[in-house]
């Protein structure tokens, strides 16, 4: 019996919907985003469009589209469908499978250049159909593909600015000796370092600068040298920067 035909789901729009927020620490960040697959020719045979193996099981269109789900996730369930179930809509001859996730992903960050670093977040799926298995599948990136980045979505801009654009991609994902199709998007950000240095880098160079005031009193007068920093006309910027600090969350 031949093998069945590798489905070439072809990604046509990936929309960075929202971006929340940025953890350094936990190495993750919050986002919603908008995808959309096109399945070529696919319409005619909407409700047995997967034909596995033996020849004689069909499966949906619908039921292709439930094997995508979020691959970087930062814990299990993070990231879940907005949606009840992926919305198929006809267009000409073809299908288009659209789905909307939002939750946490997980993203490694290189911090050694802090703060003047720059991190890529990717947003990455799986399908959930071997390269080889018994609906074999494959996904292209269409040559008109549509991504951004939604400006008004973009939440900490305080902290950080979208640098560039979104780019799609596609891969593979071996797991145990079994390879499944993988694709996603990046979006790289810029952290603002006159936000660090500014609220953080200036007021503890402030606040350790002002130790070297106790040298203004005798060192016979202890007591008088403990009361120094505490006179300084600069208390008032001590106090703003510790509260800038703490604002931080440093």
């Amino acid at each position: 019996m031949s093998a069945p035909a590798t489905l070439h789901p072809e990604l046509e729009r990936f929309d960075v919907l929202k971006i929340q927020s940025i953890d350094t620490v936990s190495q993750s960040f919050n986002a919603r985003c908008l995808v959309r697959l096109r399945l070529i020719g696919a319409k005619a045979r909407r409700e047995a469009f997967v034909t596995f193996k033996d020849g004689r099981t069909t499966e949906s269109v619908e039921w292709f589209a439930r094997q995508i789900e979020p691959y970087n996730s930062f814990e299990h369930d993070s990231c879940k469908l907005i949606d009840e179930k992926p919305k198929i809509t006809d267009a000409g001859d073809d299908l288009l499978i659209q789905l909307r996730f939002e939750g946490r992903f997980s993203q490694p960050m290189w911090l050694h250049a802090f703060p003047f670093d720059s991190q890529e977040l990717r947003i990455e799926f799986l399908i959930l159909c071997r390269v080889d298995g018994p609906v074999p599948a494959k996904v292209i990136v269409s040559p008109g593909v549509e991504s951004s980045l939604v400006d008004r979505g973009f939440a900490p801009r305080f902290q950080w600015q979208p640098t560039g654009g979104v780019h799609c991609f596609v891969d593979e994902h071996k797991a145990n000796g079994r390879i499944f199709p993988k694709f996603g998007a990046t979006a790289r950000v810029a952290r603002k370092s006159r936000f660090y240095v500014t609220n953080v880098a200036l007021p503890t160079a402030v606040i350790s600068g002002l130790a070297f005031t106790l040298f203004a009193a005798q060192p016979s007068e202890p007591m008088e040298r403990l009361s120094v920093p505490l006179r300084t006309p600069d208390r008032d910027l001590c106090s703003h920067a510790i509260v800038t600090v703490s604002a931080a969350e440093l």
